[in-house]
């Protein structure tokens, strides 16, 4: 708690948010015009797990069109599969940045980003920010290192090679490619760009990770190089723009020196990297606002790059970044049940929790249902949504195919819409194992409350992880999500 309250103070100073400052600071002003912004430089897709090559290819193509001059195609590599992959130039200045996405094929909120990024800086010539960007930096972008990943939404290649883990030994034509640029455009920055987890929190009290920084060291010992410096500096900065526009949701990414990997492997080979990784920010339109927000990030880290700015950052407030805490957050959790969990057993006092996998499955086997993961005291978890249940009983159930009318039908047909207590437990003994809550059950919990004669109504379930029924309200940024 401490350590994020001090980041949010760091940045309020660094914003000159203290109280009496008449005008917003240089950087809370920055993020908030590149948010106002992005609507009218958008170009990336509404989802971007829907954009595979194809759609790549084409709105490029289209870009190259719209800006003549400004984006160079410098060369393609390709894929395991025969895909090309484009790596583009913009820009004349002696600073050389490379910049890579979505080398794991399920990690794409970050390509569609990099789409409006180019439409910016073609569509705002008379910006100053971009005229500073395209005279001090030349960037080099792969947008898509992993074509045939994307199209099967795929964490690693048609191989079945993780990218990011090929660095030494480049068994993947992939990896090939990107190490073959590097070598050649002798860049002294780099972005390595990945979506991660989206149910992690900032710090064990902070809210869900939207987007995580790691400033990624050369060596075992995480030596501070000049390059380094830089690269937490690069973090400070983005963390102060993320900040301005979702406070709390920015976190420090939590991870060893890999030699294997390909961020460890460009700071080591002289091109100290910046990783950014999209978690989560739940609410509408999710996708398109972790969109923005990346915009946010590359555009307004890459000025503060571009027009020397950032050497007033303090690399010093890097480690007062919040770490991502793992385990601490998911979909939804619901509080104060009494359980009947089965195994004839009487019903106890319980917190239910229960996780709705995504688009993004990590390098861990995928959770590919909808389940219960957790029983039990969970004061430590937070939900995106929560549903307070004291006073119902909650009981497991097998779902049968279909929605909330199929499940209110089944449970008819056995007269247990509204029943007695006696029955209720009967009838789940009498279905065995399929209606036991423990991690893993995906079926149906079923939430009835008692009347003053002790008579049960069925008031709602979780069905597939989310609400249903009507009757059961969820608080949190995830609620209108966590109801069917």
């Amino acid at each position: 708690m401490r350590r994020t309250l001090a980041f949010a103070a760091l940045i309020l100073l660094l914003c000159g948010s203290a109280a009496g400052a008449a005008q917003p600071a240089p950087v809370a002003t920055q993020a908030h015009s590149l948010w106002d912004v992005w609507p009218r430089v958008r170009v990336s897709p509404p989802d971007p797990w829907a954009m595979k090559h194809r759609e790549l290819r084409a709105a490029l193509a289209a870009l190259q069109q719209r800006h003549p001059g400004l984006i160079t195609l410098v060369e393609e590599g390709v894929s395991t599969e025969g895909r090309k992959i484009p790596a583009l130039r913009l820009g004349q200045g002696p600073t050389g940045v490379l910049l890579w996405s979505q080398m794991h094929g399920d990690e794409p909120t970050a390509t569609a980003a990099l789409l409006d990024l180019l439409n910016w800086l073609g569509a705002s010539p008379a910006d100053p920010a971009v005229r500073q960007v395209l005279s001090k930096l030349t960037l080099w972008i792969i947008p898509m290192l992993n074509p045939d990943g994307a199209e099967r939404t795929q964490r690693r290649n048609a191989q079945e090679i993780d990218i990011n883990r090929d660095a030494l030994r480049l068994a993947s034509p992939e990896g090939r490619f990107l190490k073959a640029l590097r070598d050649r455009v002798q860049p002294v920055i780099g972005y390595n760009l990945h979506n991660q987890n989206p149910y992690l929190r900032a710090g064990l009290t902070g809210d869900q990770v939207a987007i995580a920084l790691l400033s990624v060291p050369g060596d075992e010992a995480l030596t501070e190089t000049p390059g380094t410096r830089r690269t937490k500096q690069l973090a400070v900065r983005v963390g102060e723009l993320v900040e301005t526009l979702a406070p709390g949701h920015v976190a420090r990414y939590d991870m060893d020196y890999t030699a294997r990997a390909f961020g460890d492997s460009m700071t080591r080979w002289g091109t100290a990297t910046l990783l950014i990784e999209t978690g989560g920010w739940a609410g509408s339109e999710e996708a398109a606002r972790l969109v923005r927000l990346n915009f946010v990030a590359l555009a307004g880290s890459l000025t503060a790059l571009a027009d020397g700015s950032l050497e007033a950052v303090p690399a010093a407030a890097y480690p007062q970044i919040p770490l991502n805490e793992r385990d601490a957050l998911t979909t939804l959790v619901v509080r104060n049940a009494r359980l009947a969990g089965g195994r004839a057993l009487p019903p106890f006092p319980a917190d239910l929790a229960f996780l709705v996998p995504g688009a993004f499955s990590g390098d861990s086997p995928r959770r590919r249902e909808p389940s219960l993961i957790e029983v039990g005291d969970l004061t430590y978890l937070r939900g995106l949504a929560e549903l307070d249940a004291t006073g119902l009983l909650a009981v497991p159930w097998p779902a049968p195919a279909g929605d909330w009318a199929a499940l209110r039908e089944s449970l008819d047909s056995r007269r247990l819409l509204t029943t007695d207590e006696a029955t209720l437990l009967s009838s789940i003994r009498a279905l065995g194992e399929p209606a036991l809550a423990r991690p893993g059950f995906s079926g149906a919990v079923l939430f009835y409350r008692p009347d003053s004669a002790g008579a049960l109504t069925l008031e709602g379930a979780v069905l597939r992880g989310k609400l249903a029924g009507g009757k059961l309200a969820a608080t949190g940024p995830g609620a209108a999500a966590s109801s069917r």
